[in-house]
């Protein structure tokens, strides 16, 4: 592996980040009823703190930008140990594998076609009779799109390697993180754990993450939660009541009012 260390503890600590403190961080301080950004947002944190924790005042790194429809995507060039390297969620490169039939190839699959196609996994996928596992796309196909994607001529990136950052997260918490080397299949050649390069996140015990609110607890097997009639959602401009504890005689009185 010819990665600096440092360079991919800062890879790890950006990517904790994003999943932690600045995911609660927009959950806290956002007033939307949905959360529909989240979707995108993870990947928009993690682009950022790459920029800001990773590649900033170092000569020998670069941040790539490249465009695939409305998406932007980003890539670490190291001009010094010859690699780059992508984040991913092992979700994604599982579904990249899975999705058999596109119109244009996944700048992964194009970036590991092109700049590890002379290695081969020792695990590799047998073809059985009735599938066809042949690739869909050709080698200038690959070549075109890793050149649109790079935005210079492949040769520019003769004896690079690409290496990709995956990991899985839950509850605001990375739950693994290793460095893989995939081949043109994005069958697995090595993979290294990241996970002694994670520091505890004190900021999960600190945190007010917004959940559901709960129904209110009734104070004994007499008592009751009534709210009264006219109460106006948070978006009306009327002044919000709050809910009101009765007892059980006090509502057979109400319903009699």
């Amino acid at each position: 592996m010819t990665i600096n260390s440092k360079d991919l503890e800062n890879i790890v600590k950006a990517i904790a980040k994003a999943v932690g403190f600045d995911t609660r961080t927009y959950l806290n301080e956002s007033n939307t009823d949905t959360h529909n950004a989240l979707i995108h947002l993870r990947g928009d944190y993690i682009n950022t703190n790459i920029r800001n924790m990773v590649v900033a005042g170092k000569d020998n790194l670069e941040l790539k930008h490249f465009k695939r429809f409305s998406w932007m995507g980003v890539f670490i060039i190291d001009r010094e140990n010859q690699v780059t390297i992508n984040v991913s969620s092992r979700g994604t490169i599982d579904r990249i594998k899975n999705s058999r039939k596109r119109n244009r190839p996944h700048y992964l699959s194009s970036m590991c076609h092109v700049l590890n196609g002379d290695l081969v996994s020792p695990c590799k996928q047998i073809a059985l009779d009735g599938f066809d596992l042949s690739d869909d796309f050709s080698e200038d196909e690959y070549s075109a799109d890793f050149e649109s994607i790079v935005d210079m001529a492949r040769s520019q990136y003769n004896g690079y390697h690409h290496y990709t950052v995956a990991y899985e997260a839950e509850n605001f918490e990375i739950k693994s993180i290793s460095l893989m080397l995939l081949d043109k299949d994005l069958d697995l050649v090595e993979e290294t754990s990241l996970m002694d390069m994670l520091r505890p996140d004190f900021g999960t015990l600190t945190s007010a993450v917004p959940v559901e609110e709960s129904e209110p607890k009734v104070r004994d097997s007499h008592s009751l939660v009534r709210v009264k009639a006219g109460i106006k959602s948070k978006n009306s401009n009327e002044p919000e009541k709050k809910a009101e504890i009765y007892t059980k005689e006090e509502e057979e009185a109400a319903k009699r009012d």
